[in-house]
């Protein structure tokens, strides 16, 4: 367990009237509301930076840097890294005096880390740490130099706003809650130099948006003057969405993963999802996306037929040959809500085949198939696959999952409403 960071906050507050307090610590388990408050933000930062320039350039970018950063960053969430890299290789002059242009290099070394899971092996980790470093450098460079379009200080504040992410993966919190607030503070300043940066907005609300879910006495205790309601959070990431000229397709992907997994509305994230494989079929994201809508509000055939897409898009390469592992999981999760289990072991036995023992996929068919093993009434190799599942890297739940089904057998009817845990 870790030191609570609201507490800290609260402790230094209260040193000012009362030195009696002076080094109060409370200590309170991974699952805490402040916890869950940063996982959840910082992953909905990552999306908002990893998505492509559209229209408009209030940045003022050059037209070839303009141009070629969207074609690196499409590149980037088709998971396509070395075209993403390619295209960014060829603006190296133009990197000093714009860190978008390292921001994406950020983008794809995080991408390399998160599409695997790896946020918890820093060795792993080294690549994408190094590049956000020198992310930070070139964009408190140009802050130095006046910042005069609000680019630096938009790229500061995503930059820190990635690495609040991984600071909670790792189970910093005090480091992440600082980080957070000053990625939100660079944001607010982006926008205070150049009001036409509407994207940063996106982050904003967002950040808004979950504080306003806290209970009162905790926004008091770290986030004084923030709003109670989450609908002015919510105003300002639509904001985003109708003015920007960056984000709007990646605050689309966070909106629906707040519909997911906060407001427990599937098909409304099914809506956003749906919009965003019309625009960008060939995205696995946005397929993963569509995926656990599916699941979650039970349209077991629809999934069946995502699945079979996605195989196609596999067979014909316009999904990376690396996602194969995500195709077949896909096909064995529609067997595995209609409860074929003999069809969905076999999909996925396919996907562990097929996938690197790394991929988070193949954690998650290996957790599945535990699930069935005490579905058959296996329950002496349900926990052996539980406690396989649990000594791997951690992948958007899998060890709370193991540890919880350690506990209590797997159970089709209660366990089977939702994919992923909550958080």
């Amino acid at each position: 367990m870790r030191l609570f960071p609201l507490f800290q906050n609260f402790a230094a507050k209260l040193t000012a009237t009362c030195r009696g307090f002076h080094g109060l610590r409370l200590r309170l388990s991974r699952n805490s509301i402040l916890n869950t408050f940063l996982r959840r933000i910082t992953w909905l930062f990552l999306l908002i930076g990893s998505v492509p320039l559209i229209a408009g350039n209030p940045l003022q970018l050059p037209e070839q840097v303009n141009d070629r950063l969207l074609a690196a960053l499409e590149a980037n969430y088709r998971m396509d890294f070395a075209a993403g890299a390619a295209e960014l290789e060829s603006l190296r002059k133009w990197e000093d005096q714009h860190p978008m242009i390292p921001f994406g290099q950020l983008l794809i070394e995080w991408w390399k880390v998160t599409a695997a899971v790896w946020e918890e092996d820093e060795d792993l980790c080294a690549p994408m740490l190094a590049a956000a470093e020198h992310s930070l450098g070139r964009a408190e460079t140009l802050i130095a130099k006046g910042d005069p379009t609000g680019e630096g200080h938009m790229i500061k504040g995503a930059t820190l706003g990635l690495l609040g992410r991984w600071h909670i993966k790792n189970r910093r919190w005090w480091k992440s809650y600082t980080v957070g607030k000053d990625a939100k503070s660079n944001l607010k300043r982006a926008i205070e130099i150049n009001p036409e940066i509407y994207d940063a907005l996106a982050g904003i609300g967002i950040y808004d948006y979950f504080v306003a879910k806290l209970p009162g006495i905790v926004r008091w205790l770290a986030f004084t003057g923030q709003s109670a309601d989450p609908a002015d959070g919510m105003r300002l990431i639509l904001e985003s969405i109708d003015k920007g000229t960056y984000t709007p397709v990646g605050t689309r992907a966070a909106l629906a993963l707040v519909q997911l997994r906060n407001e427990l509305d599937p098909l409304a994230a099914m809506k956003l999802a749906d919009e965003l494989i019309a625009e960008h079929p060939h995205s696995p994201f946005f397929g993963s996306l569509r995926l656990i809508a599916l699941y979650d509000s039970n349209q077991t055939e629809a999934l069946a037929e995502e699945a079979q897409r996605q195989a196609e898009l596999l067979s014909a390469g316009d999904y990376p040959a690396e996602r194969a592992a995500q195709v077949h999981f896909a096909a064995g999760l529609a067997e595995f809500r209609w409860m074929n289990w003999e069809k969905a072991e076999t999909a996925y036995k396919k996907a562990i085949e097929h996938g690197h023992p790394t991929d988070p996929f193949v954690t998650w068919a290996t957790l599945h198939l535990g699930n069935m093993k005490d579905v058959r009434g296996d329950r002496r190799g349900a926990r052996a696959i539980y406690r396989e599942v649990e000594n791997l890297l951690n992948r958007w739940g899998t060890e709370r999952l193991a540890e919880r089904y350690l506990k209590k057998p797997f159970d089709p009817t209660i366990h089977q409403v939702r994919l992923l845990p909550d958080g």
